[in-house]
């Protein structure tokens, strides 16, 4: 394989995973920039707690997190799979054992680092709907998910994402996203350049 032919191959696997990355990220118009939201109060912060214990249990955190990146990690792949096989890489000898072996590895280095991260996540998600819930809305939810209602829904919500209509909807939402992806990065190098006033990667003068 040339060195362009080796480059053109790696493109493609940046634009690809860049994609996946881009359509699985959560949008917020209303985001707020960090250090300007208002601190809760501590009621409201003790029943956002229990509400959050309640709501991902410490003792299902790990398992739910292994559902929920498995599930969407195999709904990203197909689209990813294609993109990157356009051109019939993935049938060349040792690339598919290569590519499964990748995603794999970012699959379990992902899930790992959530588990590790929950702690963070579970006490920033506890601000948040302390800022956003009274401490009466917060008990209301606490009671929900005590009820066999609730605990249901503690134990399915998880693998929503692996059911076939939400897994389908992911994976064309993916796949679209990522068929414009290469024309948006060029559109971005243009720009960047137009910037820069040289192309990227040459050294300023």
């Amino acid at each position: 394989m040339t060195n362009r032919g080796r480059y053109m191959h790696m493109s493609r696997w940046k634009s690809a995973l860049l994609g996946a990355a881009l359509a699985a990220l959560p949008v917020s118009a209303n985001a707020q920039t960090p250090g300007t939201a208002a601190q809760p109060t501590a009621e409201r912060l003790a029943s956002a707690e229990q509400l959050m214990a309640a709501m991902m249990p410490a003792e299902q955190r790990d398992a739910m997190v292994e559902e929920m990146m498995t599930a969407m990690i195999a709904n990203i792949i197909p689209g990813i799979r294609k993109r990157i096989d356009e051109k019939g890489v993935l049938s060349e000898p040792g690339i598919k054992e290569v590519f499964d072996h990748f995603i794999d590895r970012q699959r379990d280095l992902a899930i790992a680092q959530l588990k590790v991260e929950m702690p963070k996540l579970i006490e920033a998600m506890a601000r948040a709907y302390a800022r956003r819930f009274t401490t009466a809305q917060m008990d209301e939810m606490h009671a929900f998910f005590r009820t066999p209602t609730g605990q249901a829904y503690v134990k399915e919500s998880m693998g929503i994402m692996s059911d076939p209509d939400v897994a389908a909807w992911q994976r064309d939402s993916i796949t679209k996203s990522m068929e414009k992806l290469p024309e948006e990065l060029e559109l971005l190098r243009k720009q960047l350049e137009e910037k820069l006033g040289r192309p990227i990667g040459e050294a300023k003068a």
